[in-house]
């Protein structure tokens, strides 16, 4: 029941106590896990990790905090530690040292805010909001150089099965994993289930006696042991009330989101419900989907984790379905986690007669696919356009997001800057996610790029908006990336960091649709890409570039049969020989992928989209225009006015205008581009007026609309005020000057 409060004092006396329960331990003790086996780390890796913290170390993290983020209760952002570290250095790691050796620090250093962050529209429950963690900066930077190291032990530690926040590990992973243990599954002749799993309040609930067991049972030394036992056990909690802190109090278990640690010792929790479903698929208790052959033998999946994102295979079987509700059963009485099965779903993979009766002994809802697994469509025809343009309620399409994002600026008054910058901000990268995995339709790419077109050279009303340059801009002028091509280099980097080796292609009916979209077009890309020797076990000899940039079948022979050397073709193999023999291989090292148009050798998106693009035939330096420090409103008329596109006379005549094309400047000759901003007398004036110092353009197009357009009028002296304003204004945005007022400023730019 939602409750409705119009008393403020009530509504903050609730809000509190809520959270005060939230985040206090309803069990006096819970049973461990014994029987499980754990992956651990050794005595070197646990010393590593409590090592003394040096000075670099910490410099380096706190580059990485950006200083724009939210402060904590002490009201410092992270800006405040960039910018006076020289001072506050000796402090700062004086603390570091002392947690190092005393095993803990100032309750005062964790007292926290919780800022609530709706999760939907129409928030009203509670509930409805997500709680979000404010720390002390102090605090921060610990936490964060603590996570850093955690980081470097984690893929020791997690399963395969968990693909969230380990190194080598993408999101992605665990979509194409999981449409190719459905594809497996519905081509073949045996029925399955499909369990998605909603954790309730994951990170509060968390036990600490459990965490700080798995810490023991995965190697940890007892000083990291205390370290995290002091970071999680001193938290002081208020609650932000509109604005406002509201009530003091402590926790007895729980992570706080917000917190770098807490992601990662997630994580270690959720390996157990991981070890729970591996060992009761190694009983036979459970049967995941296979998902291939590796080694002879079959590769089964009967879960993936990513974070708090649970996703269960098992057959249509009501004895696997009711041990997966003990295995459920038995990871809440150990961890405090419970699964909400109510928020849960099961989906039927095939015609699966007794599904009410499935999921009537799990007691969850019946789902269907297609359906959406972090935020990615599952089950879905990977090449249709219901991805991208769907009339069904389970996702928002791609176009139905891009289009309610615009339908909400449309409305605001923007310039084309600012509309530029929107679309390289937000607007991009919204199909970029579903870029890495599906094949965009061209249809879809075509309407995408028009509502990106509309909404640049759009504007207030419903009055005619022309597009002045054309769209198709070579490497980028705008900066708005093509969607063909940014697909296919997405799906290239995923073949980059899987290495792009692999045993044999996939044919017919085996392997999955997606994953064999994807890895089509590796021939076409290794024609790109390099190899350093290492073993040499992994290297086609006469077909990949491992010797000297190039191909062995362009500079040797075309090998076709086999026949003893004739005396006069002996110097010739001594040569290929010699040729080849600082390239053989070590026993030592791997063989390496090398990407040649990056001097490190390895990939990046940036190189390999420029490599897909056509360049221009233009000469033009527009490298200039956009490279130059000046307001994006700027830079976008003089691109305009380069491309010889903004609305002259002349060009409104073009696109069927009736008026006259006289200068309004001037008042003498035709309005042309070349006219207005270069041969006008009053343009000549003000050009002249700029060459005697430096040189920015600005002033005129907005006079020169004034007059047209408000019938007023300037005198040349009073156009030189407004310019030297405006240079004023964009030296002191960009700090090229140090005047404090725009007359100090006018006689330093006078002084001949």
């Amino acid at each position: 029941m939602v409750l409705f409060m119009k008393m403020l004092d009530e509504v903050r006396d609730n809000v509190v106590c809520f959270y005060e329960s939230l985040y206090q331990e309803k069990e006096a003790w819970r049973p461990t896990v014994e029987g499980l086996d754990f992956h651990s780390i050794g005595a070197f890796d646990s010393a590593q990790l409590e090592r003394k913290f040096d000075r670099e170390e910490v410099v380096s993290v706190l580059k990485d905090l950006k200083g724009d983020k939210a402060p904590g209760p002490d009201g410092f952002s992270m800006a405040f530690f960039h910018k006076c570290w020289d001072i506050v250095g000796d402090d700062v790691m004086g603390f570091f040292e002392e947690f190092h050796t005393h095993c803990k620090f100032e309750k005062s250093l964790n007292a926290t805010f919780i800022a609530l962050i709706p999760k939907k529209w129409d928030a009203l429950n509670i509930r409805d909001y997500r709680p979000i963690s404010l720390i002390s900066s102090m605090y921060k930077l610990l936490s964060k150089v603590l996570a850093n190291r955690i980081k470097t032990v984690l893929e020791l530690l997690i399963s395969d099965s968990q693909n969230a926040f380990v190194g080598g590990r993408q999101t992605l992973d665990s979509v194409l994993i999981a449409n190719e243990c459905l594809d497996s599954r519905l081509k073949s002749s045996t029925l399955g289930i499909l369990c998605k799993l909603d954790i309730e309040k994951a990170y509060d609930h968390v036990n600490w006696d459990c965490l700080l067991y798995l810490l023991v049972r995965m190697g940890f030394g007892n000083r990291w042991c205390q370290w995290i036992k002091t970071c999680i056990s001193t938290v002081q909690f208020s609650v932000l009330v509109n604005g406002s802190p509201e009530g003091f109090f402590g926790n007895s278990r729980g992570l706080r989101q917000g917190d770098p640690l807490s992601p990662l010792l997630f994580l270690l929790v959720m390996e157990v419900l991981s070890k729970m479903f591996k060992k009761s698929e190694e009983a036979g208790l459970i049967c995941g989907f296979m998902a291939g052959v590796l080694g002879g033998s079959e590769v089964r999946i009967s879960h993936l984790l990513f974070a708090d994102d649970t996703i269960v295979f098992c057959d249509a079987v009501p004895q696997q379905v009711m041990h997966i509700r003990k295995v459920l059963s038995c990871f809440e009485a150990v961890t405090g986690l419970k699964v909400n099965l109510t928020k849960s779903e099961m989906v039927p993979v095939g015609v699966v007669d007794n599904m009410p009766y499935l999921a009537d002994l799990l007691c969850c809802r019946i789902g269907a696919l297609p359906m959406l697994y972090l935020g990615m469509p599952l089950g879905a025809p990977y090449k249709g356009l219901s991805v991208w343009n769907s009339g069904l309620s389970v996702w928002n399409s791609v176009l139905e997001k891009i289009e309610r994002r615009l339908a909400s600026w449309q409305t605001l008054y923007l310039s084309k800057g600012g509309r530029l910058t929107l679309l390289k901000s937000t607007l991009s990268s919204l199909p970029t996610y579903f870029l890495s995995l599906f094949t965009i339709p061209v249809s879809v790419a075509q309407r995408i790029e028009k509502l990106q077109r509309n909404f640049l050279w759009g504007g207030m009303g419903d009055g005619v908006k022309y597009h002045l340059p054309f769209w198709v801009n070579g490497y980028g002028v705008l900066g708005l990336k093509s969607l063909i091509c940014g697909g296919e280099l997405l799906w290239q980097n995923m073949g980059w960091s899987g290495g792009g080796w692999r045993s044999k292609h996939c044919r017919g009916t085996h392997g999955c649709g997606l994953w064999k979209s994807i890895s089509s077009g590796w021939d076409g890309f290794s024609r790109r890409i390099e190899y350093s020797v290492g073993k040499g076990d992994r290297i086609r000899f006469w077909f990949d570039k491992w010797c000297d940039q190039t191909w062995m079948t362009s500079c040797a022979w075309n090998i076709s049969f086999l026949r003893d050397f004739n005396d006069w073709e002996m110097p010739e193999v001594l040569s290929f020989f010699n040729f080849i023999q600082p390239f053989l291989p070590n026993r030592e090292t791997d063989d390496k992928l090398v990407w040649p148009l990056r001097k490190s050798g390895k990939f990046d998106v940036r190189s390999y989209y420029g490599a897909l693009q056509v360049p221009l035939r233009s000469r033009f330096p527009w490298k200039i225009i956009w490279g130059v420090k000046a307001p994006r409103r700027i830079s976008f008329f003089i691109w305009t006015a380069a491309c010889g596109k903004i609305l002259t006379c002349d060009n409104l005549m073009r696109r069927g205008h009736v008026l006259a094309a006289w200068c309004c400047m001037c008042k003498k000759g035709w309005e042309t581009v070349d006219h207005l901003l270069i041969h006008c007398e009053v343009a000549a004036a003000l050009w002249g007026f700029v060459f005697q110092r430096f040189g920015i353009q600005w002033v005129l197009p907005a006079k020169r609309n004034s007059r047209v357009f408000e019938d007023k009028e300037k005198s040349l002296l009073q156009l030189q005020e407004v310019f030297v304003g405006l240079l004023y204004d964009c030296s002191r945005t960009w700090g090229f000057t140090t005047a404090s007022s725009l007359p100090e400023f006018a006689v330093s730019f006078y002084v001949d």
